[in-house]
């Protein structure tokens, strides 16, 4: 029963998310033309922005030579060792994330700069969770297709692995 109710709670704190995330974009895109929210429209925005160049720069330091990229650092975490091919794998996934961070602020500032803001809003208001968990399996996908010899990681592995080694965590390794 315990069980039950810890999962009604996470699936109420979810569904409370994408209902802020819909009822700002709802709020942003109706409004009369010539209109603008600067207030709703700045802290969705500066929160999206504020988000993403944070993971950007969380990710891509772990690039730099001599670091340990972080998802190799995350997998060794689950696995130990790590064979070379996975070692490269992971490092190439660390990449694809980083791609994934810059696209997302590239195509925000472009649907800012040029776009209604009504799409700039769908782009990081409903879009943003969607498009952040089709990353992830697409990244799982991929994986199982292209390294099937590779050790599998299960979703609640990885984040056990993540929240357990974070940069917010008191046992992460600061560099």
């Amino acid at each position: 029963m315990r069980r039950a109710i810890g999962w009604t709670w996470k699936a109420l704190i979810v569904l409370a998310c994408v209902a802020v995330q819909y009822f700002i974009h709802a709020s942003v895109s109706s409004a009369p033309p010539g209109q603008f929210l600067p207030g709703v429209a700045a802290v969705s925005g500066i929160a999206h922005g504020a988000a993403y160049v944070f993971l950007l720069w969380v990710f891509a330091r772990t690039l730099a030579r001599g670091r340990e990229p972080l998802i190799s650092r995350y997998s060794r975490a689950v696995h130990g060792s790590l064979p070379p091919a996975m070692e490269r794998y992971t490092r190439q996934v660390t990449i694809a994330w980083c791609v994934f961070f810059a696209g997302q602020l590239l195509v925000s500032a472009l649907l800012l700069a040029f776009a209604p803001l009504a799409a700039w809003s769908l782009f990081i208001n409903l879009l943003n969770l969607p498009l952040l968990a089709a990353m992830f399996v697409g990244q799982l996908a991929f994986g199982a297709i292209r390294h099937p010899e590779l050790p599998r990681t299960s979703i609640l592995q990885a984040f056990r692995a993540f929240s357990r080694d974070s940069p917010f965590s008191s046992s992460a390794e600061m560099h």
